[in-house]
């Protein structure tokens, strides 16, 4: 069975293929997902830029408008971001398949299926939280729409859309309903497109890590220059090899090269969206939280803003707790070397594991457009500074 049929990779797989980027699928398929995502896009932007227009005096719908035109800079950062780096994801991809080359054994195996099988949990959790934002905030005006509609009060209600919209070209009263689901489809298909691209992310993070793990594994679990070779399980060099310490220090080694490249491929490829997600991500945050504290008229108002505002928290702790936890996994394994068996070997050997002693000590790091480490420490920065903005925005009200 092809890996990528296995549960753990299905998502990925599934999420990629939704947004035209799976690298084994046909060119036709590819350019139809990409076309209808983009059309989406500029139906929702384009009615969302007249309305700005049209209402640029009033203070209110303007403020609403923002994180809807922040909330489509990320989707154009990651989106094209996965475009343009189209080579480099299918070489993620290429490189996952090779890797299962990694695992000597079935305990080595299970090591590395425990963590992509939390990769699949973690992309499924994200993936359920986000989308159940997105339900409650585009219910919002379909609720507020019935609601009227059963009251029958003379004094109707404004018609509104999930975002401030203004279809000049039709009947917006007339096509209430058909607009309103247009316009809602547009937003669930925007928020997936970010979702489908943050899944890719998890899913080969979680895997280099499993293969930090597989390497640790390994080490710890290292024969001794004075163990027969007919107990040792699993290896791929010769049983009669006089030296077999050294040969299995060697495959540590090469795994761990491995990682380590897979690892800067994972930054050359994300770093750039995550530069401009993050940047976008904090103001979006802060004039959402305004937004709580000045918009919320009904409990419905205040659920849709405190779903929006844990999203996009949920969305920028991902992409800094994967990060974190790539870092630990590399770093990790100058504890598996102090662990193994390595006074039990021979001088060549243990010089080996000197040098990955001294590599594991720089760990493998993610970043924001090259400039800011993405970690937990950096998580709870930004969040002070998301905070510092809302206190700003709140007070030039």
């Amino acid at each position: 069975m092809d890996i990528y049929e296995r549960p753990y990779y299905k998502i990925s797989k599934n999420f990629a293929s939704f947004i035209g980027q799976w690298p084994y699928q046909s060119r036709l398929h590819s350019f139809m997902c990409g076309s209808v995502l983009w059309t989406l896009f500029i139906i929702q932007v384009i009615p969302q830029i007249i309305a700005a227009v049209v209402n640029s005096d009033d203070q209110e719908l303007l403020l609403e408008s923002v994180s809807p035109f922040i909330t489509d800079g990320i989707y154009i950062a990651k989106y094209v971001n996965t475009i343009r780096k189209a080579k480099m994801i299918r070489r993620l991809f290429e490189k996952v398949r090779e890797d299962w080359k990694v695992p000597k054994n079935n305990d080595e195996k299970l090591v590395l299926e425990s963590y992509l099988k939390m990769g699949r949990f973690l992309s499924i959790g994200y993936a359920a939280f986000v989308n159940m934002g997105v339900i409650i905030y585009i219910m919002d005006p379909v609720l507020s729409a019935i609601v009227n509609i059963i009251s029958k009060s003379n004094d109707s209600m404004p018609l509104k859309f999930s975002v401030p919209m203004r279809f000049i070209m039709f009947d917006e009263e007339k096509y209430y309903w058909l607009l309103l689901i247009l316009s809602n489809t547009c937003v669930i298909f925007i928020i997936n497109v970010i979702i489908c691209c943050d899944v890719i992310f998890i899913t080969v993070v979680q895997h280099v890590c499993g293969i930090f793990a597989v390497v640790g594994f390994r080490l710890e679990h290292s024969p001794s220059d004075t163990v027969s070779p007919d107990l040792i399980e699993g290896t791929r060099f010769s049983m009669n090899s006089q030296d077999i310490s050294y040969k299995h220090f060697v495959s540590c080694i090469r795994d761990h090269r491995r990682a380590l490249e897979f690892s800067e491929l994972i930054e050359s490829t994300f770093a750039i969206s995550f530069g401009i997600s993050v940047g976008l991500n904090l103001p979006l945050m802060s004039i959402t939280g305004v937004q709580l504290l000045t918009q919320s008229e009904s409990m419905r108002a205040t659920l849709k803003y405190i779903m929006f505002t844990g999203g996009q928290i949920l969305h920028l702790f991902f992409d800094c707790y994967m990060s974190q936890k790539l870092t630990d996994m590399s770093s990790r394994i100058q504890h598996s070397v102090a662990r193994a068996n390595w006074y039990e070997n021979s001088v060549k050997s243990r010089k080996l594991l000197i040098l990955m002693t001294l590599r594991s000590q720089v760990p493998c790091k993610l970043t924001a457009g090259k400039i800011m480490e993405l970690s937990i420490e950096n998580f709870g920065m930004m969040m002070k500074t998301a905070g510092s903005y809302f206190t700003v925005f709140l007070s030039m009200r």
